[in-house]
């Protein structure tokens, strides 16, 4: 049986930040642009894939790809997808595959994948493997770098209050001795038994990162890990800090070559990935099944509605990044109950994207 693909539709969409993130190089951040792809085909499915960034001009840009690509993939079979991704990649290789084209093919590759699920009368956390419904989300829409003591504190029992027993909290941009006062003020105000996730936005040479490592073990924070401590793709670096064995060294989100995947299973304690980043879940899986040979823990950066899926199917999967930036695209979005995000048995993704919000969120690119 095949399933003809009869057209590629995006939308170009805004959902605000409020209030704005403050980014250490990225500056006020007030909302994400995302290019949302939708999939139709001949009789059957319509599949959804999506990607995000800061910029409306550069998602228009990804948005232009999606369209070349569109005209090449229309009549093709819709669940042929490992054939279709080779040859989107073929399309694409003088792009290098690097950035625009990879997430390209990121939003087609999720929605081909949707597709498949509706098309199976399953939901992709089964189709994939099934190892378990639900997983633990930890939060990470707040506890931001730029924020004094008071407010982490206040922030941080707030997300206690709601049901997590994880958090996030970013480092990074101050002295080392700041961020541990600020790492052991959080620890105060949650409890004991509460995970928090440092994510240092890789600021730091190696050796500054060992030093603040360090601080940290010594501290009472009690930190579950060190996330991307320096700067990204420094292997050699990233394996120093974690040779030290005095945090548990987390990352992996920016990797977006499958090439890279050994050298990052080297190089942490715990492997982050992103959907959107490595060009979907087509490469993701790939990804992943060395991973799990290296018997790592998996988790996952942003995208929870598509990544809690992912992980759900992995022996080894491990954490989602919870923020609710993308909910409003939805018409029920995922959304977590006592610090967990449950699949549910809706076929393929599970969502159904909100036709208002569309038109609503709509902007120029």
């Amino acid at each position: 049986m095949s399933l003809a693909i009869a057209g590629i539709e995006t939308h170009l969409v805004a959902t605000p930040l409020t209030p704005p993130i403050v980014h250490p190089f990225l500056g006020a951040r007030t909302r994400f642009v995302s290019l949302v792809v939708l999939v139709h085909t001949e009789g059957g499915p319509t599949g959804f894939g999506y990607v995000t960034g800061e910029s409306a001009r550069q998602m228009a840009a990804v948005g232009r790809i999606v369209a070349d690509l569109a005209e090449r993939l229309k009549g093709a079979d819709a669940l042929c997808r490992t054939l279709l991704y080779e040859q989107m990649w073929n399309w694409t290789v003088d792009l290098l595959h690097e950035g625009a084209a990879t997430l390209a093919l990121a939003a087609l590759d999720t929605a081909l994948w949707d597709i498949a699920g509706k098309q199976a009368g399953e939901p992709l956390w089964r189709l994939l493997g099934g190892y378990r419904r639900s997983v633990p989300a930890y939060a990470s829409e707040s506890l931001w770098r730029h924020l004094g003591i008071d407010e982490l504190e206040r922030q941080g029992a707030a997300l206690v209050e709601r049901g997590f027993d994880a958090m996030k909290l970013r480092l990074g941009g101050r002295p080392a001795e700041e961020d541990v006062e600020r790492a052991v003020a959080l620890r105060r105000a949650v409890g004991p038994s509460v995970k928090i996730m440092t994510d240092v936005l890789w600021a730091l040479r190696p050796d500054e990162a060992i030093r603040l490592a360090r601080r940290l073990a010594d501290s009472e924070a009690g930190i579950f890990w060190f996330e991307e401590p320096v700067r990204d793709g420094h292997w050699d670096g990233l394996r120093r800090v974690r040779d030290q064995g005095l945090v548990t060294v987390a990352g992996g989100e920016r990797l977006s070559r499958l090439a890279d995947v050994h050298a990052l299973a080297r190089s942490v304690d715990h492997a982050i990935l992103d959907v959107h980043h490595i060009g979907g879940i087509t490469p993701w899986l790939r990804a992943a099944a060395v991973l799990e040979i290296a018997d790592l823990p998996i988790s996952v950066h942003i995208a929870p509605e598509i990544q809690a899926h992912l992980v759900a199917a992995q022996r080894t999967g491990a954490w989602i990044e919870y923020m609710s930036w993308w909910d409003a695209l939805f018409e029920e979005p995922l959304q977590p109950v006592g610090g967990r995000l449950t699949l549910t048995d809706k076929p393929g993704l599970g969502l159904e994207v909100s036709s208002a919000a569309l038109r609503r969120l709509a902007v120029e690119g």
